[in-house]
């Protein structure tokens, strides 16, 4: 499109002539501003600039010569000159503008708007959407569902946070959970800037200190640095193979403490999967190649070591190194080691709820996830492979959440392509 640059004038307005293909007129006394030519004979005004730190050039129209004065064009350019210079897109005020209208201005709304776009964008897994929607947005935040978001204020916003002193871990969720709508609808300027009322809980420092033990490893910053540590190639954590062995596998299964260390020989069949008795039900957890990595270990240790020789598949797989006839039970000290550069203490709890969050990343089937957890799906009864759900299935489920563990924590060497299990267990 060919561009003419001079001062821009009623006068000069009308004096345009149109072409076969639309042109520019900018202006030499308002920068940024001005017309676009089009062949149909439609004279727009234009407002050409960037925002300030925000990238590419926006292209803002205002209006055509038919419903614009040129008087109100350039007030209405002045103005979105001062919104790209605060850093402001007017073309998304505009977009978000229409958006509040169409989704109203009650909480419920821009909150099931919120959770619907995370998901869509693949921010939010669909069962975590669904958490979100059903146990966070119309259990916890309940009280707060039908108000206008404009008209919750900070007072509302610590009545409401204090009625779930009992709960609260799940207070802190729903607070974090409340305060990304609040920022979100920040974005679509239905609300004001730097104005969300969730703010004033950790301002005061009226927010409940979540349990240590509820805590998850960061994946991104701490559990690349557990998983190298358990390797250990240069033995710098001295924690014996066995128990190290006892943690991975509470790291890659998502099984209770007491699960793996009361393990026995007789529960792992035919290294297919490991068979658990529970009250009213029996637990299969499928073998995959990282959990036949730790049984085919714990025999090579039996077989090594003449007085941990398997005499009965009775035995303990996990027998302590102090005290040869019973398994470990105590495996603190060593997370305490692993822990070392973390501003915490790594629970047997924290590992499960890390497999956990894997598990719900891995977008696996729901009755997978509770399958592996060996948990009941709350008011459901409990999905068993015996019914439902076959061990081959189940299986690729797991294969899936460990891919994610070799994606978090690859083996970094130039050339090496294998994982870090091939390292850990000696089969490079």
């Amino acid at each position: 499109m060919p561009s003419i640059k001079t001062k821009i004038t009623a006068e000069l307005i009308a004096s345009l002539e149109y072409k076969d293909r639309p042109y520019f007129v900018l202006s030499n006394n308002y920068p940024g501003f001005r017309l676009k030519v089009n062949p149909q004979g439609r004279i727009s005004f234009i407002t050409y600039g960037r925002v300030h730190f925000g990238g590419n050039p926006r292209t803002i129209t205002h209006g055509t010569t038919k419903n614009l004065t040129l008087a109100e064009a350039i007030e209405k350019h002045l103005y979105t000159t001062k919104l790209l210079e605060r850093g402001q897109d007017p073309n998304l005020i505009k977009k978000s503008k229409n958006k509040q209208y169409a989704i109203g201005l009650d909480l419920e709304s821009i909150a099931i708007q919120f959770i619907s776009d995370k998901e869509m964008k693949r921010d939010f897994s669909s069962e975590y959407a669904k958490q979100c929607r059903n146990y966070l947005l119309r259990n916890k935040l309940k009280p707060l569902l039908g108000l206008n978001i404009n008209k919750i204020s900070t007072e509302i916003i610590i009545d409401w946070y204090r009625t779930l002193e009992k709960t609260p871990t799940a207070a802190n969720n729903a607070l974090k959970f409340l305060s990304s709508v609040f920022s979100y609808a920040e974005i679509l300027n239905i609300t004001e800037k730097n104005s969300n009322p969730t703010s004033v809980i950790k301002r005061l420092s009226l927010s409940y200190p979540n349990k240590i033990r509820d805590k998850q490893i960061d994946t991104r910053l701490e559990l690349p640095k557990l998983i190298y540590r358990i390797w250990d190639p240069l033995n710098i954590t001295k924690v014996n193979r066995s128990t190290r062995n006892a943690v991975y596998l509470l790291l890659l299964s998502g099984l209770k403490k007491s699960d793996v260390l009361n393990l026995k020989w007789s529960q792992i069949n035919d290294n297919k999967f490991i068979k658990f008795r529970r009250r009213s039900y029996i637990q299969f957890y499928p073998i995959d190649p990282h959990i036949q990595d730790v049984i085919d270990d714990m025999r090579k240790i039996s077989k090594e070591n003449k007085k941990l020789v398997i005499n009965s598949q009775e035995d303990w797989v996990f027998l302590s190194p102090k005290k040869k006839e019973t398994q470990i039970t105590n495996i603190r000290k060593s997370l305490t080691v692993y822990s070392q550069d973390f501003d915490w203490v790594i629970y047997p709890e924290s590992l499960r709820k890390t497999f956990a969050k894997f598990a719900d990343q891995a977008g696996i089937p729901r009755s997978h996830y509770y399958l592996l957890l060996g948990i009941k799906k709350p008011y459901t009864v409990y999905e068993s492979t015996e019914n439902n759900v076959t061990d081959l299935e189940l299986k690729k489920s797991l294969i899936q959440i460990h891919k994610l563990y070799e994606k978090i924590c690859p083996m970094q060497l130039p050339g090496i392509y294998e994982p870090l299990r091939h390292f850990m267990f000696g089969k490079q």
